[in-house]
């Protein structure tokens, strides 16, 4: 039985290597439409855990990475290399060893011209270990390269499986609440304090007191409950019993000087502090790249050295600072961990920005979290973020994680297996099973609802090619016209352009109800700074929803034909900003869409999946720019 299953896997895996020997002609294709390449692996170097935390991919009982210099060595389809664990076993004669073809140059990220990187005072003995660790680097000796033939001498006369054909199995990701912030508008939200007031923990007041309020001190109102009003203000957020407060206008005179509560317990101890994310401050961060200069950075939880650790960069991994930028120490977000850096040991400037663009900052390694992002003292900081939070976030992230973790699948004809070789239809359906979600009628079709246009898909809707019973599923859209696709001429799973010459739609399935960490929203800042064009001033914004009450027939469809799609579609007066222009504002991206009897000049009413946050998010103003 076992000789049984290492010769499948063995088959396995040489049907895999001969499928890499074949493909060095679409390299070049691969590389322009962002497939990791040898080349392009090089550049983002990264740990075991480092790996299975970007890729969710899980090494299989019996085997072992090859690394090089502690890293990962990926092959060009980005999966990694492994080798079965070596188990002494007695044997008769010695078993002949095939001679590698060929020794791989070992793999290292260059520092740019002009940066030196720091090192680190030693301290006496017994004294803080040195934020930035620099040790030399041993002579790498990487595994020699494995021949087809060698693989298949060596899996015959040594009884072993020889794998390398990725993945072998991926979990379907957890969805998961956020811990960001998203951003209200302050608008019919103020409130003063009759008397001195004390915000409390909980909804009661026997419970702690977080911050005080003085006689008309000011606060905003994010939440009510029970007879008690969940408010902001300043740094302070907590409850205050309803009687206490009295709502103003928002041209009071009090709100030109407010007077916000006095802080009594740091957010980081205030349990209310997160009961509900929303505020009124801004939470969009603009994206300031940084990368680590040393072999390793501790990541604190304070301004000091003796502070918690809260996870730690190695060398090349890529940050954004969100505060104190021009201090000694600066506020740092790297992935799902926030906390402090010494300045001196990170790489900014143009050079950094210049390669972040170019390389894409999804080809960055990102920091390893030594605690809970929920538990880390630091998070809240600052509630800024370059990913931001919202009421309503989507599956859609999380669809496209979990079926880009199969890269590397071979396709094969009817297949049936995500890891083993699978059909480009099954492909699709088998992703969306495992949400819950059928692609197919109980007839085998295509499902005939939520279909659009494939320029209004988003990531995560299904791309169908053909029409009537040729309908077919091809692939998952993960963005940029591109999508996640097992294609039969690639040979595997593979990220692929669109066909622009198949006649094609988007179905979604799903409605974007579940809170993913991250997921894309309209607060979310997906636009870079070489995409900012002509500043078109400043614009009024409100924001509206499909119901009858917002748009009078709730058809679900806009001005222009297209259906609305949160984070997308936006209503404009079509004589300032023609249909299908794009416009970025507070660092989102949308299409102009729509129009409505209100929308005149510089207005835009903004689209929301819900009527109860268009009403929340009010009435706000910001400077709208032209992408280019």
């Amino acid at each position: 039985m076992i000789r049984k299953e290492w010769k499948r896997m063995l088959a396995l895996s040489m049907t895999y290597i001969m499928t890499l020997s074949v493909a060095a002609p679409v390299k070049a294709a691969e590389e322009e439409l962002g497939v990791p390449t040898a080349e392009t692996a090089a550049e983002v170097q990264e740990t075991p855990e480092q790996f299975e935390a970007r890729t969710g991919y899980h090494l299989s009982e019996g085997y072992t990475y090859v690394l090089n210099n502690g890293f990962v060595i990926l092959q060009a389809d980005g999966s990694p290399q492994i080798t079965p664990v070596a188990t002494p076993e007695p044997t008769p004669s010695e078993t002949p060893t095939p001679t590698p073809t060929q020794t791989p140059e070992p793999t290292v990220t260059p520092t740019p011209a002009g940066e030196n990187t720091p090192t680190p005072t030693p301290g006496q003995e017994g004294a803080e270990p040195q934020e930035v660790t620099e040790q030399p680097t041993p002579e790498p000796t990487p595994a020699p390269e494995t021949t087809p033939e060698a693989a298949q001498e060596t899996a015959v006369e040594e009884n072993i499986p020889v794998i390398t054909a990725f993945p072998q199995s991926v979990e379907v990701p957890v969805t998961v609440e956020d811990y960001r912030f998203w951003t209200v508008s302050a608008s019919r939200k103020a409130a003063q304090a009759k008397v001195v007031q004390e915000i409390k923990e909980e909804k009661s007041q026997d419970s702690r007191s977080v911050g005080r309020l003085e006689e008309g001190g000011i606060c905003y109102i994010l939440r009510k409950e029970d007879g008690w009003y969940y408010v902001e203000s300043g740094t302070v957020r907590g409850f205050v019993e309803k009687k206490a407060l009295r709502r103003i206008g928002d041209k009071n005179e009090a709100l030109l000087t407010p007077v916000y509560a006095t802080e009594l317990v740091a957010p980081a101890e205030n349990q209310a502090y997160a009961y509900y994310r929303a505020t009124i401050q801004q939470t969009a961060a603009k994206k300031h790249y940084a990368l680590c200069k040393g072999d390793e950075l501790n990541i604190r939880a304070d301004k000091s050295t003796d502070s918690e650790i809260v996870g730690t960069m190695k060398k090349g991994n890529l940050c954004y600072i969100l505060a104190d930028e021009t201090e000694e120490w600066v506020y740092v977000e790297s992935g799902e961990v926030r906390g402090f850096v010494k300045k001196e040991y990170l790489q900014t400037g143009r050079k950094v920005k210049k390669k972040v663009n170019k390389t894409g900052a999804d080809r960055f390694t990102l920091a390893v979290a030594r605690v809970d992002p929920k538990e880390n003292p630091a998070r809240y900081y600052t509630l800024t973020s370059v990913k931001t939070g919202i009421p309503d976030g989507a599956i859609r992230d999380s669809i496209v994680d979990y079926a880009s973790g199969f890269l590397g699948t071979v396709w094969k004809e009817e297949g049936t297996s995500l890891c083993e070789g699978i059909d480009t239809s099954e492909f699709v359906e088998q992703i969306y099973e495992a949400y819950g979600y059928n692609v197919t009628d109980k007839d085998g079709n295509i499902q005939e609802q939520g279909k659009v246009s494939v320029d209004q898909a988003k990531p995560g809707d299904v791309i169908c090619y053909g029409s009537g019973e040729e309908t077919s599923a091809a692939g998952i859209y993960v963005g940029d016209g591109k999508m996640v696709q097992a294609s039969e001429t690639r040979g595997k799973v593979v990220i692929v352009k669109i066909d622009p010459e198949q006649e094609s739609f988007a179905l979604e399935l799903f409605e974007d109800t579940k809170v993913i960490a991250g997921s894309k929203n309209i607060s979310e800042v997906n636009a870079t700074e070489a995409m900012y064009g002509q500043d078109l001033g400043l614009f009024k914004l409100t924001y509206y929803c499909a119901c009858a009450k917002c748009c009078g027939k709730a058809t679900g469809i806009t001005a222009s034909g297209a259906r609305v799609a949160e984070g997308e579609t936006i209503a404009v007066d079509p004589s300032v900003i023609p249909y299908g222009t794009k416009v970025i504002i507070n660092g989102h991206i949308f299409t102009a869409q729509d129009c409505g009897s209100g929308v005149k000049q510089n207005h835009i009413d903004i689209y929301v999946d819900d009527h109860e946050r268009a009403l929340a998010l009010g009435c706000n103003y910001a400077d709208v720019h032209l992408m280019k």
